[in-house]
């Protein structure tokens, strides 16, 4: 089972929430997609491993986020959309465990989620700082960790 949330007002802010069989509490899966922070991508390149997550009972939060070439895109917008949309975790109607969120991200999104990892050192007034949710990991698959390499 799937739906899509919007957890802000602009078009790429949002997230589909795939619940796997069963009544839950399941954990949960942020999963954020790459594609070179660019409008152009999307989630798509993500959905097989999506799809695996939740037949492993996993529930997956696959979201959205302004990119390169939308308006409000990059530094900081890009960054507090990511941000929201994790934190929007805790108050999604679902049988969730909170105490067992991850953030798996695929190449830009795999900078995100890094970037995600260390909100809580973050000092205050920072976009993204005070994290909603605590994450109890993160994988970074082929993240494009140096913005000067990249």
């Amino acid at each position: 089972m799937s739906r899509k949330i919007s957890y802000g007002t602009e078009p790429s802010q949002f997230g589909e929430l795939h619940l796997p069989e069963g009544d839950g509490p399941f954990p949960v899966v942020v999963m954020i997609h790459g594609g070179w922070w660019a409008a152009m991508w999307d989630a798509t390149a993500v959905q097989p491993l999506v799809h695996d997550l939740v037949g492993q009972g996993y529930a997956v939060w696959s979201i959205e986020y302004r990119r390169v070439g939308e308006p409000g895109a990059g530094w900081p917008g890009t960054f507090e959309d990511v941000a929201k949309a994790v934190d929007v975790v805790a108050d999604l109607d679902a049988p969730l465990d909170l105490n067992r969120v991850a953030v798996v991200g695929h190449s830009a999104g795999g900078h995100l989620a890094t970037w995600i990892a260390h909100r809580s050192a973050l000092p205050d007034g920072v976009p993204g700082a005070r994290p909603g949710i605590r994450l109890a990991g993160v994988v970074s698959l082929a993240g494009a960790l140096d913005l000067v390499a990249a």
